[in-house]
């Protein structure tokens, strides 16, 4: 990984501004904040090392979960994962951050900060089989911030 490319996306953080690859994957899509110009003139030098960075590699995709109808995956889980579902409410929430459509940006929670609520919710929810009650205790701090959206 481009150590300076990193230390890039940190800086952006800091400054506010999310970055993503943009729906093709070869664009970068900046949000939040607008970045200082010399960050920005840095993003635009950096290009190439920051797609890589964010391009997804083999097995960065999680896998579907149990409760999601997905066309084409079979419905079987691993044998070594609990075939115990999440509460309706919990699985919602997941859906939707598989969707992108959770709130973007940091959300103060009960515990702490997630600095990007839908990829704390696919963390936690990744974890489900293994721990569930540490699971169901931070994605129903996430359902808290996100009633009615």
């Amino acid at each position: 990984m481009n150590g300076q490319a990193v230390a890039l996306l940190s800086a952006l953080q800091a400054a506010g501004v999310h970055v993503a690859l943009g729906a093709a994957g070869d664009t970068l899509e900046l949000t939040g904040k607008r970045p200082p110009v010399a960050l920005l003139d840095e993003v635009r030098a950096s290009k190439a090392a920051l797609l890589e960075i964010l391009a997804p590699r083999a097995g960065d995709m999680l896998p579907p979960l149990p409760w999601e109808d997905t066309p084409g995956v079979p419905r079987s889980l691993p044998p070594v994962l609990s075939t115990d579902p999440l509460p309706g409410h919990l699985a919602r929430l997941v859906s939707m951050a598989k969707a992108g459509k959770l709130p973007n940006g940091t959300a103060k929670l009960a515990s702490g900060i997630a600095p990007d609520l839908g990829v704390y919710v696919l963390a936690w929810a990744e974890c489900w089989p293994h721990d569930r009650a540490h699971v169901l205790q931070r994605l129903e701090e996430a359902h808290a911030v996100t009633v009615g959206v």
